[in-house]
């Protein structure tokens, strides 16, 4: 692990703590490298502000994402590369908690998964087919957002236990509700 790297985990595992009391937005560099044990200018001397530390955080994770959602085509959900997907999730929560703050990010990141459904996947016409990828799409950044700031994150063998339930089940069959018997 390069100098800069280990400068970064330090950074990101800050501010993880930071943020669990006060907004992203309201964090300062002097707050950030105080709890990261660094000086300001070990700071300064990889990123030029608050602002692009985030976006380096972001772009790191979009673009490995990007790469193992083509890595394992992960068709609706239901490939073999879901694992993969949640392991790098889990690997990176400290990351994806931050950045999940961020609605930018968030639309970055449900632009790709959207991208990648309308690439890889065949649709039937039983409903309209932009509906199909939205649902798709919407349960998916859904899932992944629960499971990030869950008190205790589920293990990555439950929550993709839990994905590939909601593929293979309707929404009526997840409801247990006496009224449709």
């Amino acid at each position: 692990m390069t100098i800069k790297e280990k400068t970064s985990d330090k950074l990101i595992s800050a501010l993880a703590e930071l943020i669990k009391s006060k907004r992203l937005d309201k964090v300062s560099v002097s707050e950030l490298t105080k709890k990261a044990n660094l000086n300001r200018g070990t700071f300064y001397l990889n990123y030029d502000d608050f602002n692009d530390f985030i976006l380096s955080i972001e772009q790191n994770l979009l673009n490995n994402f990007d790469k193992l959602l083509d890595s394992d085509l992960v068709a609706c959900g239901l490939g073999k590369g879901m694992p993969k997907i949640f392991n790098y999730i889990a690997n990176h929560m400290q990351s994806f908690k931050i950045v999940c703050l961020d609605e930018v990010f968030l639309k970055k990141f449900e632009e790709s998964i959207d991208a990648f459904v309308q690439r890889h996947n065949e649709f039937n016409n039983t409903i309209p087919q932009r509906y199909a990828e939205t649902l798709l799409l919407n349960s998916t950044i859904s899932i992944i957002k629960l499971w990030i700031f869950e008190q205790n994150p589920r293990s990555v063998a439950e929550i993709t236990d839990i994905f590939y339930k909601t593929r293979k089940l309707s929404p009526i069959e997840l409801v247990a509700n006496d009224t449709q018997k």
